[in-house]
């Protein structure tokens, strides 16, 4: 009975094993129908298995699309690259930080620069100072003379300009200037009645046949002055703004000549008549001249005339050169024993216009011909100017091979 039960319970064991191995393989060929273990596990090896902690992770996370089934040694690639963009070499870092510019400093040293070049430029740009000629260059008979080129500005030449002489007539300028000056403010017109008076009549030197107790139109007394040099016109004028008294016109015209620059002159008279302490100095003539043209350029129209006549009488210009300089078209001559002959002269030549003045020449031929010299060195030395600037021009503009 034992045996028989033992038996039993050996078929039953090996009954029960070969039950549980049928199983077995059942359940496996069950799991391989589309498991992704199975898959994975049947799959071929990859070539490398070096793959980055990270990659792997991502990769287990969730399954693999057709999209993102990439190789492992892309992904080390990329991760690889990804590190090399992100973390420059150390040689990378030293050659941009040779070639990158320093934002900071940049800026100020750029304009620090560009301010220099800007000065040079404006430096090598300014016309130097024209140096004036001496009696080296130019010897003039004469005791002191100046040439400006009204153009431009520049002294050309001088010679004692500021030894002090009796300016004699030439004073008149500045008696023209003051009544000029009235007329532009609309104080007087070329019609305004001025009264002659008997001191005015019996008044010495050059002169205009002027009556006692007229009145003669301001438009023609501007014409005796500016033409005949008439001393007996300039005190007409002079009582009449003075009501009376000639002595406060004599100090409208001082205080006028302070204003234009004229440091060195003192006037006692309206006429140039001599007069002790009444002084003056070609550069101080010279600025009085400049002024007076500048102010009232319409004024050439009364300078240029060669003759006045007034009353019957016909007087000549004094200024010879309105008839023997081409050019020439004012302004004003004077003479006194004292100082010797005297002339302030303008001329004009293209886009040129010169001022000259000559103080105490011999005679008046030699006061003609020293001016015309002077005249003549100014012309020279304008063209010469021009010339080099049209030289320099050109060169500037022509286009560089």
């Amino acid at each position: 009975m034992t045996k028989k039960y033992a038996a039993k319970f050996l078929f039953v064991l090996v009954i029960y094993a070969l039950i549980s191995g049928l199983a077995g393989i059942g359940f496996s060929a069950f799991a391989s129908s589309g498991t992704h273990v199975f898959r994975g596990a049947v799959a071929p090896k990859p070539k490398t298995q070096a793959v980055a902690a990270d990659s792997q992770v991502a990769v287990r996370a969730e399954p693999a699309t057709p999209a993102q089934s990439v190789p492992v040694t892309s992904l080390a690639k990329t991760a690889a690259s990804k590190k090399q963009a992100t973390t420059p070499t150390s040689d990378v870092v030293k050659k941009t930080a040779k070639t990158a510019p320093k934002q900071t400093d940049a800026a100020p040293k750029a304009s620090a620069v560009k301010a220099k070049k800007s000065t040079a430029n404006k430096t090598k740009s300014a016309k130097p100072a024209a140096k004036p000629g001496t009696s080296k260059d130019l010897f003039l008979n004469a005791q002191a003379a100046l040439l400006i080129n009204m153009s431009t500005g520049d002294v050309y030449y001088e010679h004692n300009p500021d030894k002090t002489i009796a300016p004699a007539s030439i004073t008149k300028l500045l008696t023209l200037y003051i009544i000029r000056e009235a007329l532009a403010q609309g104080r007087l017109s070329q019609a305004t009645p001025i009264p002659v008076s008997a001191e005015a009549v019996k008044t010495g030197g050059s002169r205009m046949r002027l009556k006692r107790n007229e009145k003669v139109p301001l438009g023609e007394l501007i014409k005796g002055i500016s033409v005949v040099s008439a001393n007996n016109a300039c005190v007409a004028v002079a009582e009449y703004f003075g009501k009376g008294d000639p002595s406060k016109f004599v100090a409208q015209m001082n205080e006028k000549a302070r204003k234009i620059g004229m440091v060195n002159s003192r006037f006692k008279n309206p006429n140039g008549l001599p007069a002790s302490g009444q002084l003056s100095t070609a550069r101080d003539i010279a600025k009085l001249s400049v002024a007076y043209l500048r102010t009232f350029p319409e004024s050439l129209k009364v300078h240029s005339m060669t003759s006045h006549t007034y009353h019957g009488a016909t007087h000549r210009n004094a200024n010879t050169l309105l008839r023997t300089y081409k050019g020439v078209d004012g302004l004003k001559t004077g003479f006194v024993c004292e100082a010797g002959y005297n002339i302030t002269a303008t001329a004009k030549r293209g886009k040129t216009r010169l001022v000259a003045v000559v103080l105490g020449a011999q005679n008046s031929a030699v006061r003609q011909r020293e001016t015309a010299k002077l005249l003549d060195y100014g012309f020279r030395r304008a063209a010469n100017e021009e010339k080099l600037a049209n030289k320099t021009s050109a060169a500037a503009k022509k286009p560089k091979a």
